[in-house]
């Protein structure tokens, strides 16, 4: 019985898919060693692991239609956020920024103008992100983003890449103690819970340092008697 629920846990999963990526699949030098990197074992313990965490900033959530501003990460090791990892990425695009939305993320035009190539800054955080899981707040929107620069850049869909979601993990904690109540699970006020202090948000860096500070915080509060394994919180980030 123990064999088969770790057959079937989501990161012995992933372990299969990126198993079948490579044989099936040739990526280019950067994503292949993503993708070949042996992926952590379920009893892995979360202090022990190296994570990155992302937060982009977009003119919106389509990731089809809209454009990514800027990218802001850091990275998680030992159990402890190493600000000299830190980085944070204007994107020259092309594509006129909304008014609102330079309103609302503080990001002008001409910041942008001074800013990098979407592939170079792929590229950056593909480097950066080699061994490490992968860690965002609502990680659908960066995975989609993501996801749709590697289909027009090179035709790939889906890369198994480890994600860990520290709003989904925030859910789960609060379904197990009551199913019926809503609770705000944005970034700022899931940090509020825990008492961690409020940052100037829509800004890619301070929330990946947010994020970063709320999945340590998370990490206590998942087994507060004990050290928390990435088996236990990748399953609640699904």
């Amino acid at each position: 019985m123990r064999t088969l629920i770790k057959y079937f846990h989501p990161l012995e999963r992933v372990k299969r898919r990126r198993k079948q990526y490579l044989a099936n699949i040739k990526l280019p030098n950067i994503l292949f060693n993503i993708v070949a990197q042996p992926c952590p074992e379920l009893s892995d313990l979360a202090k022990d692991s190296d994570f990155i965490v992302l937060d982009l900033e977009t003119t919106g959530l389509d990731s089809k239609k809209d454009i990514i501003l800027s990218m802001g990460w850091v990275n998680i090791t030992s159990g402890r956020i190493d600000m000299a990892s830190a980085q944070h990425l204007y994107l020259n695009n092309d594509s006129q920024i909304k008014p609102e939305t330079a309103v609302i993320n503080h990001i002008t035009p001409q910041m942008l103008s001074q800013g990098v190539t979407i592939h170079d800054a792929m590229m950056t955080f593909f480097e950066a992100a080699k061994g490490k899981i992968i860690v965002a707040h609502a990680c659908i929107v960066e995975e989609h983003f993501i996801n749709e620069y590697l289909l027009k850049s090179y035709g790939l869909r889906q890369l198994p890449l480890l994600w860990l979601d520290t709003l989904c993990i925030e859910k789960k904690m609060a379904n197990a103690i009551s199913s019926h109540e809503e609770i705000d699970l944005t970034l700022a006020e899931t940090r509020k819970r825990y008492g961690l202090p409020e940052y100037n948000s829509h800004n890619a860096l301070a929330d990946a340092v947010s994020t970063a500070e709320l999945l340590l915080a998370q990490q206590k509060r998942v087994m507060p008697n004990s050290d928390a394994t990435l088996g236990v919180l990748y399953r609640m980030s699904q």
